[in-house]
């Protein structure tokens, strides 16, 4: 999950200095508040493995909570749409799940290049932002190809809305591998209790990354997001 959050870069405009100086100071402000409370994130994740007409040939629904103990992260809910069998579930979640839990990584704000956003439009509420990967987090892959959308909610200060997707197709791991579309829509909702000042990755929000290795396509799809506290262990 954590490659939707690295897909970055947008689309320019010309804009005032007057307007260039203040725009990126709106941003900086909206992430750093995000890091400050944001927490990981628990999601469904689908993996569809697909015939040479996009058809179709296998799908696997998992589900992912990292504040579960480290044997029940990992869950599988369905394969190609029916409950998945003892074996099943017995071969994919001890293959997920005996996998080193990863901790919290690196703030978002180190992988932006949040000094060079660009202000491309705003009205009385939102300003929306094009925003660049720094080319060093995400080694081997064309940045410039990858276009990112940061909406802030002006009367707030937070982040309201994150979209990405892809200028073009884009070969990694050395040609090997190819991703072939990018749609990440990442909506934030006010959380019930808190600081005004945070923001949460929202439900509705969803995620999908369309690849193909050696010739053949799979498509993953995130989706049913909730921000959770890592587990401890007692």
């Amino acid at each position: 999950m954590r490659c939707c959050f690295l897909l970055v870069s947008f689309i320019s405009a010309v804009l005032a200095s007057e307007i260039r100086a203040e725009a990126p100071a709106l941003l900086i402000n909206a992430v750093r508040q995000w890091e400050e409370g944001r927490q990981e994130l628990a999601f469904t994740q689908r993996t569809r493995a697909l015939n040479d007409d996009l058809s179709p040939n296998y799908e696997r629904i998992e589900r992912y909570d990292p504040s579960r103990p480290d044997e029940r992260r990992w869950q599988l809910l369905a394969v190609n749409g029916r409950p998945p069998t003892v074996e099943e579930r017995h071969d994919i979640e001890v293959q997920r799940n005996r996998k080193p839990r990863k901790r919290a990584g690196n703030p978002p704000a180190r992988y932006l290049d949040l000094e060079s956003a660009r202000l491309v439009r705003e009205n009385e509420r939102t300003a929306h932002f094009e925003v660049g990967i720094k080319p060093e987090a995400a080694r081997f892959v064309p940045v410039n190809k990858i276009v990112v959308e940061i909406t802030i909610d002006k009367a707030t200060a937070t982040i309201d809305r994150i979209t990405a997707s892809l200028r073009e197709p884009l070969r990694i791991v050395f040609g090997i591998a190819k991703i072939i579309d990018v749609d990440v829509d990442l909506r934030f909702d006010e959380p019930a209790a808190g600081p005004a000042t945070s923001s949460e990755v929202a439900a509705t929000s969803t995620a999908r990354v369309m690849m193909s290795k050696f010739g053949n396509p799979v498509e993953f799809t995130w989706s049913d997001f909730k921000e959770v506290p890592v587990y401890k262990e007692p």
